[in-house]
């Protein structure tokens, strides 16, 4: 199952980095959510995609690829829900996932923690 989904993360990640907002909406549920702690913003994966749709098509979608310091997953006792979290080395700012599996894995949510704020699974 982690096989699984790694191999989905790895393709939403590099749809990410490459602007492929198309890719994206695949593997990103219909209620994913960005949710950045620090900033208190909150965006849907709609606005994000016209965002990143923009940008690509001006030429200035070129996001920046964090420096990871440790990557972590939890898995429910089903193997049905996952936690990814990302601490990054140069940064007080922890990245989790939240990653579902019904059929597929999806993406339900991107959160930018505070470092002491960070999501367990129940």
């Amino acid at each position: 199952m982690d096989r699984q989904l790694e191999q989905t993360r790895d393709i939403w990640v590099n749809a990410f980095f490459t602007g492929n907002y198309d890719v994206l909406a695949n593997y990103e549920d219909a209620s994913f959510k960005v949710i950045n702690e620090k900033e208190g913003i909150t965006e849907s994966n709609l606005t994000r995609y016209e965002k990143i749709a923009h940008a690509v098509k001006n030429g200035v979608w070129k996001p920046q690829k964090p420096n990871i310091k440790s990557e972590e997953f939890e898995f429910d006792r089903e193997l049905t829900r996952c936690i990814v979290t990302l601490e990054l080395e140069d940064e007080e700012t922890i990245i989790q996932e939240l990653w579902i599996c019904q059929e597929d894995w999806k993406i339900t949510e991107l959160r930018f923690c505070k470092v002491n704020n960070k999501i367990k699974m129940d």
